[in-house]
């Protein structure tokens, strides 16, 4: 009787408590190309591309870790391009897939043309994406990246498609851990890829001009941004500019270190914004005011130059006169001598004016992307005081201080009584902080009063 007793209990612990089980980490490869292919479908896409496409199709060789991505407007193409792939693959590879590995998608639910071919298809379990993890990791990789290409570039997201042909072009040819030095573009085709036709996802480039589309008087070349690679051409990806056409030429000049794209108006909130890197690199001070536009077309705002308020000497005032006189004393300094350390004898200090390698020689902004030398630049800008003394002297730190005090007020933080004979008296200090926004623009003046830790005799 306790044993049935006993099963019935267990029986309803687990109806109520069951959770999903681990899943091993899988670390098996494939031995030979095409020998199992994996197969997912992303989207659908809150922002269809320029050219309607709201799904993208992900094939990854695991042997090779090779990836395809073919671009969809709706589902039901699916099955056409599996076909046409496996095609394409007898033909190119004159090897047929053994296996393919999906979800439970009836998109890929095209048995009859697996049979007919030998091909053998697995299918995960429902609600279990982590059986296919493999194509899992690709899209979240491919997704990151082509997050950084968007925002460095300022291209809209409905270029989104291009970001990702060209996501999946570099991973293609970067070597990754697990091939131990060796590109999926190198395990697939036995030669290695060619790295000089690598260029920055969205630069600026001058593209020449047909002569069927301009007269004797019209500039020979166009301003074009970079889009990427076209397949089946010897050449690149534009977008001009000033029409929004699209279009692919193989005579380009590329400048890589500028971005033209034009940017949200309302993301242009400080000088920096129109700072430019220079591309080559030297030790003299960096001049960081505004550059003259590279187009005309609306793209360059005069920025506003900064104001820094006066030196305010009148102290915030509060409804507690001797807390505040307490609070505003600067800290008292040591009056012990310094001596310095022994186990720096055998060490140079204080000397790196005279260092045979200064840091500005190796450390260098200009290689940076604009919107991260603007935000560098406006953190270098300006500094936080040290001091209550230092402080006290602009309005906007006044004005920070006042909300600090205003909000122990508020709360009730303290209360003003009579020092006990017998209490040491502990002291206070203020910490400054400035908290900027993405773009490197100042969100607010933080200060913050906080209690100097009590010395022990």
């Amino acid at each position: 009787m306790f044993l049935i007793i006993k099963n019935f209990v267990c029986d309803i612990c687990h109806f109520a408590k069951q959770k999903h089980l681990p899943f091993s980490l899988s670390t098996s490869l494939a031995s030979s190309n095409f020998e199992l292919l994996h197969l997912d479908i992303w989207g659908p896409l809150f922002v269809s591309s320029i050219h309607g496409h709201v799904y993208f199709l992900t094939i990854v060789d695991d042997h090779s870790r090779f990836l395809w991505i073919i671009l969809l407007k709706n589902k039901y193409e699916v099955s056409h391009h599996v076909k046409s792939f496996i095609q394409m693959v007898q033909t190119q590879f004159h090897v047929t897939p053994k296996c393919i590995r999906f979800d439970n998608g009836h998109e890929f639910l095209i048995p009859s043309f697996y049979e007919s071919h030998g091909i053998l298809h697995q299918k995960s379990c429902v609600e279990t994406p982590q059986q296919n993890g493999r194509v899992e990791r690709k899209h979240q990789h491919i997704l990151n990246v082509r997050r950084a290409l968007l925002y460095q570039s300022k291209l809209p997201a409905s270029y989104w498609s291009y970001a990702i042909l060209h996501v999946v072009f570099l991973i293609n040819r970067i070597p990754p851990t697990l091939l131990q030095g060796q590109s999926p573009y190198y395990i697939l085709h036995q030669k290695l890829p060619d790295i000089n036709t690598f260029k920055v996802f969205g630069c600026l480039c001058h593209a020449f001009s047909l002569q069927s589309h301009r007269t004797k008087l019209q500039p020979k070349a166009r301003k074009t941004v970079f889009l990427g690679y076209k397949s089946g051409y010897k050449g690149y990806i534009l977008l001009d500019i000033h029409s929004r056409e699209i279009f692919v030429s193989i005579h380009v000049v590329f400048h890589e270190y500028f971005l033209p794209y034009p940017a949200n108006y309302e993301s242009i909130t400080t000088q920096w914004e129109y700072f430019s890197p220079n591309p080559t690199i030297n030790t003299e001070p960096v001049d960081v005011s505004p550059p003259p536009p590279i187009f005309n077309d609306d793209i360059y705002l005069p920025p506003s130059s900064p104001q820094h308020s006066p030196p305010n000497s009148h102290s915030p005032t509060t409804t507690a006169p001797d807390t505040t006189l307490a609070i505003h004393q600067s800290p008292r300094k040591s009056t012990r001598n310094k001596t310095t350390p022994l186990y720096l004898d055998d060490y140079v200090c204080n000397h790196l004016h005279v260092s045979p390698y200064p840091i500005s020689n190796y450390l260098s902004h200009h290689h940076l992307s604009n919107t991260h030398s603007h935000f560098v630049m406006a953190l270098h800008s300006r500094t936080e005081p040290k001091t209550y003394a230092e402080a006290s002297k602009y309005d906007y730190w006044n004005q920070a201080m006042q909300v600090e005090l205003s909000a122990f007020e508020t709360t009730g933080t303290w209360k003003i009584v009579d020092l006990p004979d017998h209490i040491k008296q502990i002291g206070c200090r203020w910490i400054y902080k400035i908290k900027h926004n993405v773009d490197g623009s100042v969100e607010r003046y933080k200060a913050k009063l906080v209690a100097q830790r009590l010395h022990s005799n």
